[in-house]
């Protein structure tokens, strides 16, 4: 209503029904007040300041939700009220020695002194004396620091490093409730100006931030879904720094495509620092290997001898999906759709190639349009039989699965002899490992994702990063495609060549950072609108859509190219598309 005494960002409580629940002031003003509800209490005055509120307000814009919704993202509903006691304040006595910087740390804080936009540093090397210094200068003139973790393992390395130079409270979705609660309420009243964090750190209560930081900016893990609502944190970190006059730095070992785009573009400050790679790089030739498939018999000598040293391995075997792939066994050609150049599958019972996307469908091929061959193999092993393959090789090592679904605690990779599992172990820097494999560098590149190209070329890398400096450490890479200049590019580090391929192709197609990416779901339960109407209702200029198909756990799915000025606001209504029974995901992670 129009109560002079309200403001937005206080909690109040109101009537709902039978029930007297909590509710958020987003707006006052005077007027007509018929329709609204009457505030029986006042609980809280400036719950949270006002650019939570304009970032719910963002999110829910962005990604067709409701204001409501955006703000339980925001304030979850165990942070509304105040806690029982306070947090602890890290303690003040730190190390204040000034750490010896580097001469590449050096030349990053003057270039960062020097510009006001934000600041990409595309390195692997550690950044820790670099970071003091900055955040150390930021505290001195009373405003806050946030930085960004993409995973649990990365936070806990550098609160390591960092933390006894600094008084660093954290803030992640493993602590429990209460804790949560303290630190967001601390934060509120400024008594942790410095905090570290997972995704959702980006919402907490800062009232004067003067830096933020994102580390690994690249990793999809940044990313997080709700029920209807999504954001990235690190692209939400950017846009909360230009509204409150914060700085923005950025570290990615390799930059997302979308990030180098508008550092080329002059919307970032981009400094890259190349350092010595670690371990020497094999690629095995699977097509001269024998029946192996999944553990050739040079990584089998490989793991064997780190193993023998007393150090570990670790390998990684990304699932390929949905389907199987058709391989050529002579030159490692995997069949795409000319359409929307994603990976055909086979289908075995047709013998035919059919696209998951655009439903193009082809006879399976005798022979290989590369080469001409006419040997097949379908792709399609997993961790199952990587399972089978170690127990039975390794009898009496300790193994250790890491999934998206089985996170492990840190101590277990350290003390683990043979690490394997899905991309989510390479959020863990075991100490000894000497041998890093990629099981499959052709199931990598045949992902159905525009991305597959990105992300294979990134975890090459991450894989190295994992090493360590031994000589004795290797890289090993398996694939029926030993000559496959993105794999060399790979292999040496050669970001920029890598860019301006993968670029190309994304204009051509039309994907990111060309286009905007908006991935229509459907559950399994009835829908009041079928595919066919939702098309209709979105048809527009400057819109192309693919599909429907189906994704994963059954879900029909439509994927729509959006142009770059245009918005999802501009196709369809929130309030519409939330009747209609489908749902929207802008710039998907997966789209299958």
């Amino acid at each position: 209503g129009g109560d002079a005494s309200l403001a937005p960002g206080d909690l109040v409580r109101v009537s709902l029904g039978t029930e007297r629940v909590p509710a958020c002031v987003v707006a006052t003003e005077e007027g007509n007040q018929q329709g609204l509800k009457e505030v029986e209490e006042l609980l809280v005055t400036n719950l949270f300041p006002q650019i939570l509120l304009e970032l719910a307000e963002h999110v829910a814009g962005e990604h067709l939700g409701f204001l409501g919704e955006a703000l339980g993202l925001i304030l979850p509903r165990d942070i509304m009220m105040p806690p029982k006691r306070k947090v602890k304040k890290p303690e003040s006595e730190k190390d204040q020695r000034r750490l010896r910087m580097r001469a590449d740390e050096s030349r990053i804080l003057q270039a960062f002194k020097k510009s006001s936009k934000p600041m990409l540093v595309h390195s692997p090397a550690d950044y820790t004396a670099l970071l003091v210094e900055l955040i150390r200068d930021v505290m001195s003139r009373g405003r806050g620091v946030l930085l960004i973790f993409p995973d649990e393992p990365s936070l806990a390395r550098f609160h390591e490093r960092l933390s006894a130079y600094l008084p660093l409270a954290l803030y992640h979705s493993e602590m429990g409730q209460g804790e949560r609660r303290r630190v967001w309420h601390g934060v509120r009243e400024g008594r942790l100006p410095l905090v570290a964090g997972l995704r959702s750190a980006v919402l907490l209560p800062f009232t004067n931030p003067g830096l933020i930081v994102a580390s690994d900016e690249e990793s999809d893990s940044h990313r997080v879904r709700s029920h209807h609502l999504h954001y990235n944190a690190r692209d939400l970190a950017v846009f909360r720094a230009e509204k409150e006059g914060a700085r923005v730095l950025l570290f990615s070992l390799t930059p997302s495509l979308e990030t180098s785009h508008k550092a080329r573009s002059g919307r970032l400050l981009w400094i890259e620092h190349r350092v010595a790679q670690h371990g020497k790089a094999l690629i095995v030739d699977m097509k001269k290997d024998g029946e192996a498939m999944i553990l050739s018999k040079a990584l089998l000598e490989e793991i064997k001898a780190a193993r023998e040293r007393g150090m570990q391995a670790l390998l990684l075997l990304n699932r390929l999906g949905l389907a199987a792939r058709l391989l050529c066994l002579d030159c490692g050609h995997v069949p795409t759709c000319p359409s929307c150049d994603m990976p055909f599958k086979f289908l075995k019972k047709g013998a035919a190639l059919v696209c998951p996307i655009c439903h193009n469908e082809i006879p399976a091929p005798e022979h290989c349009s590369e080469c001409g061959g006419a040997r097949w193999q379908s792709l399609s092993f997993g961790l199952e039989s990587l399972d089978r393959e170690l127990k039975r090789c390794f009898p009496h090592d300790r193994l250790l699965k890491i999934t998206a679904e089985h996170r492990p605690i840190i101590e277990d990779a350290k003390a683990a002899e043979i690490i394997y599992g899905t991309s989510a172990v390479l959020e863990y820097l075991p100490p000894k490992v000497q041998v890093a494999a990629l099981l499959s560098w052709d199931a990598e590149r045949s992902r159905a994702d525009f991305r597959a190209a990105e992300r294979a070329f990134r975890n090459v890398a991450y894989l190295r990063r994992i090493l360590t400096s031994s000589a004795q450490s290797r890289l090993v890479i398996q694939t029926f495609r030993p000559r496959n200049r993105l794999l060399l590019w790979a292999l040496k580090g050669d970001y920029e060549a890598f860019f301006q391929s993968e670029v190309r192709r994304r204009r051509e197609l039309g994907y990111p950072p060309y286009r905007r990416l908006l991935l229509f779901e459907r559950g399994l339960t009835k829908s009041s609108w079928d595919a066919e109407k939702l098309l209709e209702t979105i048809k527009h200029e400057g819109v192309e859509a693919l599909g429907p198909y189906r994704g994963r756990r059954g879900k029909t799915r439509i994927l729509v190219k959006l142009r770059r000025d245009l918005k999802p606001a501009d196709l369809i209504h929130a309030r519409t598309l939330y009747k209609s029974g489908w749902r929207m995901e802008v710039d998907p992670v997966e789209i299958l």
